[in-house]
């Protein structure tokens, strides 16, 4: 082999080595980006995620607050009934007592 046609192999091998190492590189980029997006992707599925569960948990909050808040109207229904009734039996002999009291304690 000549010298000349040595030269033009060996420089022939050097620019294939150079279009190799600038596709590895292109590709190297293009993964690169193409990751960035999938974890971007990834980023917003995981926040859909989490605000569907922080939607779920406060439905269910608000449903168990709603739930107690009844329970105690009810309670406090009931025993106002009490009261009253115990009021309506008893006025008049209170009424007696506190004016026998304050009023004629003799």
């Amino acid at each position: 082999m000549k010298q000349t046609e040595l030269i033009s192999t060996i420089i022939e091998a050097e620019q294939q080595a150079q279009a190799l190492a600038a596709e590895a590189k292109r590709k190297k980029l293009h993964l690169r980006e193409d990751l960035q997006v999938d974890a971007e992707n990834l980023r917003k599925r995981y926040i859909q995620l989490a605000d569907e569960r922080i939607q779920e948990v406060l439905a269910q909050e608000n449903e168990y607050t709603d739930t107690k808040i009844q329970e105690a109207n009810e309670i406090h229904r009931v025993e106002m009934e009490a009261m009253e009734k115990l009021y309506s039996e008893n006025r008049a002999m209170w009424i007696e007592k506190i004016y026998t009291t304050v009023v004629d304690p003799s």
